[in-house]
């Protein structure tokens, strides 16, 4: 596999399982083991037949070119996601949960590029930009605004893919309009709760996230 000739902010795209895999191999960078486990796929990151037949329908999609010595390159919106799945320095997950359901949310930043994946059926996955004006802590925290405004029941757990890290910060609607913070760790109970406002929240998130201060 060679270089990508051109990285571009990906525009929204639908990925299948053996797509992933490829992409994880193509750029080959320090992240793409974490990358591949918080995805759930690393298991299977170096399955040489999983990798050949995502190549392969990359190259059916027009996402990929294979030159005359056998290299496979990618492009333009697809060059940007590998980018982000194997050079990202940090990888953020987002657990939506509702009433009855739970989806996630997982949020790659890396230098050229910064992403988010969030899972479809089958093992396959959306991949959508984050906008380049847009902080990673503005963007999330929009994207707990709108999961509450639609599910007003629910909450969102927010925390930094990072080994031994193993805090999150939880986010609930209060019944005044604000918002209830709470730190999880894991084998405890449920967390205690303390009012915030929008000012506190943003600031929780840059803490979660490590933004430098």
């Amino acid at each position: 596999m060679s270089g990508a000739s051109s990285v571009a902010a990906p525009e929204q795209i639908g990925l299948g399982f053996a797509e992933v895999l490829t992409l994880l191999a193509f750029h080959g960078g320090d992240s793409v083991p974490a990358t591949a486990a918080l995805l759930g796929v690393d298991h299977y990151a170096n399955v040489e037949d999983l990798i050949a037949a995502g190549a392969s329908s990359l190259v059916a999609r027009s996402y990929a070119l294979v030159d005359a010595r056998g290299e496979l390159t990618v492009e333009g919106v697809v060059a940007g996601i590998a980018v982000a799945l194997g050079a990202a320095e940090r990888r953020m997950l987002l657990t939506l949960e509702g009433s009855e359901w739970t989806d996630r949310i997982v949020l790659l930043e890396a230098p050229e590029v910064s992403i988010l994946l969030r899972p479809r059926a089958y093992g396959t996955w959306w991949a959508l930009p984050q906008p380049a004006d847009v902080s990673g802590a503005e963007a999330t925290l929009s994207l707990v605004r709108g999961h509450l405004a639609e599910h007003s029941a629910g909450r969102v757990i927010v925390e930094r893919h990072v080994e031994g890290q193993g805090v999150a910060l939880t986010v609930r609607r209060s019944d005044d309009g604000g918002w209830l913070l709470g730190q999880k760790v894991p084998g405890s109970g449920e967390p205690t709760e303390y009012p915030a406002d929008d000012a506190d929240l943003l600031v929780t998130l840059r803490g979660v996230r490590g933004d430098p201060s």
